[in-house]
């Protein structure tokens, strides 16, 4: 849902059309000549009249454009019934809501009356920022990076409900902003679901499953109301007061609350095979340590194999048996090939080509983990690599360790010989922008790039000269606000004297050559801010029993 709106221009600008609230009744100055949504009479405080955006044509069309996304999601995610409700709060305002009033996902359901229909009605319009009953969980969710959980929550509309929200992050340039205790933040606002807790229960089947294994449960929440902390039994088996001693606890990482799941088996925990059972177990354990070392020492190897060909993320998410897709808003990419790589190569043998494009690309390879970019491929005689993925990073701190990665490539390449003496050449380029980074395929399965910038990066190395760097306008303009160094940066002119060099597919392009840079210089204050920083790190990272 977030990547639809990020992506379709009929909900692109939905919390550009809602607006900040503005009440004309306490703030007649500044309110009267205001396009946002109105407060609700009657319910200034908590809803928004959103009457004059949606009930017209074209905020029906944009409704119905919405159902039909929403109501394939739905289908789609595996949750079934669970999935009672997907609603779009741009500014934090509940705008649209599938389904509005949901009577299908109720029916069979014993635990409400025959014909039981789920009302979100009034949540239409609903101001989460300003409703003092759920602002502290949507003022959390503006600033964070994934999934905000609260509940189950007793909703108005009826039943036990988990809810999930997760925010829209876009560019503030387009004004695109929520501000939160006076922090401004690039939010469009978030998208909400709601979930069924009593259908997630059953179709969990948590209750047959300890059953099966003749066990008893009990899971509790824990809230802070009014200062005190109130546990809540919000899950439990039928004989759960067996539970009350002689348990096994775990807490449980829901985000926004303690959860403890206390479990026990119906004869307790004291089998009557403790004498003879202790020496068969102490000698299986032994032989299970070693081979469990055998079998730890095996897999750091693959991990560490693993590691070398994709991030953390994509080995756990391929694991999983998941789809392997992630957005970067703005890294750097660079390509580099050797000059004449064709004829040198036909002119030794396949072994002396394998031993030079591996010492130099070895070298290559410690440059990149030096300035903490990405080494993606090589293919042939090409370098690949990132700067802002899989690691993020600001987009002018990715242009900077890459640039400076490419200078020391250069450095390498002067300084290289093969073994009978020849020099080598090569030529790169630089391109910033967005791009999408994933796994193809089960066999062979390799982390890489897509996107205009993949392109646009291999076009600057085809279209570079011998020994230079040539980059792209939107790199150059990363590097003009880089962190920590001053680039030279030169035009790219021909011959005669126009600036800039044609591209295939995007005609004549103003191109720059990295010449050199220049570390800045940093004053006393800086140093000492630098280092009361670095005392705060270590500070922070020393054992709870040291602080």
């Amino acid at each position: 849902m977030s990547m639809f709106i990020q992506e379709l221009p009929e909900f692109h600008d939905l919390d550009l059309m809602v607006g900040d609230r503005c009440n004309p009744a306490s703030d007649p100055l500044n309110c009267t000549e205001s396009t946002s949504a109105p407060p609700l009479a009657g319910k200034e405080t908590t809803h928004r009249n959103l009457s004059g955006l949606f009930n017209t044509t074209e905020g029906r069309i944009i409704q119905r454009k919405f159902d039909t996304i929403a109501s394939s999601i739905k289908e789609n995610s595996g949750l079934g019934k669970a999935l009672v409700n997907i609603q779009l709060a741009p500014k934090g305002v509940v705008s649209m809501l599938y389904r509005m009033v949901n009577c299908e996902d109720f029916v069979g359901n014993p635990r409400v009356e025959e014909g039981y229909c789920m009302n979100n009605t009034g949540a239409w319009g609903h101001d989460l920022l300003n409703d003092p009953k759920r602002v502290g969980i949507a003022r959390a969710t503006v600033p964070a990076k994934g999934v905000v959980t609260a509940g189950p929550l007793n909703l108005i509309q009826g039943g036990d409900t988990f809810i999930a929200r997760l925010p829209i992050n876009m560019d503030p340039d387009e004004g695109h902003i929520m501000v939160v205790d006076n922090v401004t933040y690039p939010c469009w606002g978030f998208v909400v679901v709601l979930l069924d807790w009593s259908t997630l229960k059953e179709q969990s089947n948590i209750y047959k499953e300890f059953d099966n294994e003749k066990m008893q449960f009990k899971l509790t929440r824990t809230d802070m109301i009014n200062g005190e902390e109130v546990v809540k039994s919000i899950a439990e088996s039928e004989n759960s007061e067996i539970c009350a001693s002689g348990n096994v606890t775990l807490d449980l990482d829901t985000g926004d609350n303690g959860w403890v799941i206390s479990v026990c088996f119906n004869d307790g925990f004291s089998p009557n095979y403790k004498v003879w059972a202790y020496p068969i177990v102490f000698i299986g354990s032994f032989i299970f340590m070693i081979l469990l070392m055998l079998v730890l020492v095996s897999k750091t190897q693959l991990e560490s194999i693993l590691l070398r060909l994709m991030p953390p993320r994509a080995i756990k998410k391929l694991r999983r048996g998941e789809t392997i897709v992630e957005k970067y808003d703005m890294v750097t990419i660079f390509f580099s090939d050797i000059v004449g790589y064709t004829k040198m190569s036909s002119e030794m043998t396949p072994q002396e080509v394998m031993k030079m494009l591996n010492d130099l690309y070895s070298k290559f390879d410690i440059e990149a983990a030096k300035h903490g970019i990405f080494k993606v491929e090589t293919i042939g005689d090409a370098y690949i690599a990132v700067a802002g993925c899989p690691k993020k990073c600001s987009g002018p701190e990715a242009a900077q360790r890459m640039a400076l990665f490419a200078l020391d490539a250069m450095k390498i390449v002067k300084d290289y010989q093969t073994d009978d003496g020849a020099n080598v050449c090569i030529r790169a380029g630089l391109a910033s922008g967005p791009c999408v980074a994933g796994v193809i395929g089960t066999a062979l399965p390799k982390y890489t790039l897509f996107g205009d910038t993949v392109n646009f990066a291999a076009r600057m190395e085809q279209t570079s000269q011998k020994m230079k760097i040539q980059i792209s306008p939107s790199t150059q303009r990363m590097l003009l606000d880089a962190p920590a160094y001053d680039f030279e940066c030169v035009e790219r002119r021909d011959d005669s004297g126009e600036l800039g060099v044609e591209l295939k597919g995007k005609g004549r392009q103003y191109t720059y050559w990295v010449e050199s840079a220049t570390k800045m210089s940093t004053s006393p204050k800086t140093d000492e801010i630098a280092a009361e920083k670095a005392k705060m790190v270590d500070i922070l990272e020393q054992p709870e029993e040291n602080v």
